[in-house]
């Protein structure tokens, strides 16, 4: 076969790649639309001293609760440590651009939380109770984690009446 032709059919070969390559990206994006956002409620900045957070109202089974919103790495991370008063905020609503089984600790934080772990459907997957490390850091405090995969997790105070059910817009 001529140079010029494996060359041609090379470059063909590469051009479909790169097209079947778009295609597929565009679709897996197209799938993620909206896996970032918080899909069943809006969210609006939090006021002061949570202006580094969003806020939103969701409802967890049959309670509309007013809950800050974590959903980038840095709110992540910085959770409700050092917060020693949530007012006038029910809890704190953990969104993950996609199912995890990342673990929390309650480093630097001197309240104790109740977690509960939802899947990307706002179904419950998990709870644990969580106690306070004031003093503590990520290695030395323990880990709590969700026995299944996990999309949203909503960190409240312990004892706090969390009602039960699904994680959902506020009716």
């Amino acid at each position: 076969m001529p140079a010029r032709i494996r060359v041609a059919a090379a470059a063909l070969v590469a051009v479909f790649a790169l097209v079947g390559m778009v295609v597929a990206v565009t679709r897996i994006r197209a799938d993620e639309s909206g896996v970032a956002q918080l899909r069943f409620a809006a969210t609006t900045p939090a006021g002061p001293p949570f202006a580094a957070f969003g806020e939103a109202r969701v409802a967890v089974g049959a309670k509309c609760l007013r809950v800050l919103v974590a959903s980038n790495p840095s709110q992540r991370t910085q959770g409700l440590r050092d917060v020693t008063a949530l007012a006038p905020y029910a809890g704190m609503l953990f969104v993950n651009p996609s199912d995890t089984n990342a673990r929390y600790t309650m480093a630097n934080t001197p309240m104790p939380l109740a977690i509960t772990f939802f899947s990307a459907k706002g179904d419950p997957v998990d709870t644990a109770r969580m106690t306070p490390c004031p003093h503590g850091t990520d290695a030395t405090c323990p880990e709590y984690e969700s026995k299944t995969a996990y999309r949203y997790a909503l960190e409240r105070p312990a004892g706090s009446a969390a009602g039960s059910g699904s994680l959902g817009a506020c009716a």
